[in-house]
């Protein structure tokens, strides 16, 4: 049995056919993971812009709405959701106007007292900032949550001056 096997080995030994075969499905495997891996990043990464430019939005327009913080307060989650205060269209799937947070922040000191930095340019010592954030539950993982990544929590937050009100 022995000298059977061996005369086989022999035999196939210096045969190069289908060592390309061989090749490619050893790295297949692999770079398909990588590939997926790039796509679910990509992917992620774009939810995450699209986060923070409605959370942009809606600071923004908190910043300089006139009427009162309740009305605009609704109309800047709207605007951070759907791209405009009434109606529009998601800008992220399942984002909902319930996870969007927006909160006034009174009297915040125009320069920071530990370092002496200028934080805001202002006559008075104190302005007004606003603050709106969210937290998405990316549950897109995919392939991914196979190998132990559970569900990803995006957090977006952006800070403006007041200027209306």
């Amino acid at each position: 049995m022995l000298v059977a096997l061996r005369k086989i080995i022999r035999h196939f030994k210096g045969d190069e056919d289908g060592v390309a075969l061989v090749e490619v499905a050893m790295v297949t495997p692999f770079v398909l993971l990588l590939a997926a891996g790039v796509f679910e990043f990509s992917n992620m990464l774009n939810t995450r812009m699209l986060l923070d430019a409605g959370v942009k939005d809606a600071a923004r327009y908190m910043a300089r709405c006139s009427s009162d913080w309740d009305t605009c307060s609704g109309y800047a989650k709207n605007l951070a959701v759907n791209g405009a205060i009434s109606g529009g269209s998601a800008r992220v799937t399942g984002w909902t106007t319930g996870e969007v947070t927006v909160s006034k922040s009174l009297s915040t000191p125009a320069i920071d007292s530990g370092t002496g930095t200028e934080l805001y340019l202002s006559s008075t010592a104190n302005v007004d900032v606003v603050q709106v954030s969210t937290s998405y539950p990316y549950a897109g993982v995919g392939f991914w949550s196979y190998l132990g990544f559970g569900q990803i929590s995006l957090s977006v937050f952006h800070q403006e001056r007041v200027l209306g009100w």
